[in-house]
């Protein structure tokens, strides 16, 4: 599926070079085009393979491929500006007003890329209300982890479907549906379930990091940290003291090989893998119930096992 990636970057400039008539704005719109290439296009991929694997024969998958990428990059872009945790890219470079209305001109962007990916006005309008009720999802779930408000595992794993796994189901369906075939219940299952594990994955990444990304610097409330606030012990006491503001992060700066030490004795690094580790086998499970993936199973497999550049 590697042989894709050009066609689908190709689209996602051609979408650019049509629509953005503005030289800032293409100029801007490029150079953080560029920037996401660089990296993976892991969800395009995923609508190419759906595409292929529920019938479809054309190429018009590498332009929907290009409206799904150009969507995740304006997420991307706006995550970023509202976490302030990214300062080595272009975006956060630009002066803020220009990274807000590129962002915002993508996400519309990407909205005209999926119109122009099939000339069937059926499929285009399946294909647009699906669009904007996964992105309107993903916007509820994104409004709750601004604001941190989880407070159990359950209020989190909701969060994470509305947000990181409205975005897979996105991906996986647009190449469904762009192929003809109706809403797939197993598929948008699946897309859950491997968003939820990937999701777990990337909290565990952050959380032993001691970084400007660090989820417990920035008392981030995750399944992880959650769990590790759930801890009674006296010497894991700054942990919560932390979190509830009554320390600062300059007391707990020389701590960072008793944090990691601490996450392993209490166990919430093998919470978090194993959390992890159930849904992306459920996602399996799920996986081979649908015969059409068959020929594609090791491919589909690879790009959701694909580590980011």
């Amino acid at each position: 599926m590697n042989n894709c990636i050009p066609l689908i970057s190709q689209q996602m400039r051609k979408q650019v070079q049509r629509f953005f008539t503005a030289e800032p704005l293409a100029r801007f719109a490029e150079l953080f085009i560029e920037d996401k290439l660089a990296e993976s296009i892991r969800f395009g991929q995923l609508t190419v393979i759906h595409y292929r694997m529920f019938g479809g024969k054309g190429d018009e998958a590498y332009k929907a491929a290009a409206a799904v990428e150009l969507f995740i990059l304006a997420s991307d872009i706006l995550d970023d500006l509202q976490d302030q945790d990214a300062p080595h890219k272009p975006w956060m470079q630009a002066p803020q007003p220009v990274a807000i209305h590129v962002a915002s001109a993508i996400l519309t962007l990407s909205q005209q890329a999926m119109l122009d990916s099939t000339s069937n006005d059926e499929i285009q309008m399946a294909l647009l209300k699906m669009m904007n009720a996964k992105l309107l999802q993903a916007a509820n779930g994104q409004m709750i982890d601004i604001l941190n408000e989880m407070t159990d595992e359950q209020s989190y794993l909701d969060m994470v479907k509305q947000k990181s796994a409205a975005l897979l189901q996105f991906a996986c369906m647009a190449g469904v549906i762009l192929a003809g075939q109706p809403w797939n219940n197993v598929v948008a299952e699946y897309a859950t379930e491997i968003g939820i594990a990937a999701q777990i994955q990337n909290d565990l990444r952050d959380l032993l990091r001691w970084d400007d990304k660090s989820d417990f610097l920035k008392r981030k409330r995750t399944l992880l940290t959650m769990y590790l606030l759930e801890g009674d012990a006296e010497e894991d006491q700054w942990i919560k003291a932390y979190f509830q503001g009554n320390i600062s992060a300059e007391d707990i700066a020389p701590k960072r090989e008793l944090f990691l030490e601490t996450c392993e004795r209490t166990g919430t690094i093998l919470y978090g893998s194993v959390m992890s580790r159930m849904h992306y086998n459920r996602f399996e499970e799920l996986l081979d119930s649908i015969q059409e993936i068959s020929p594609w199973k090791s491919t589909f497999l690879q790009i959701i096992n694909q580590k980011n550049a």
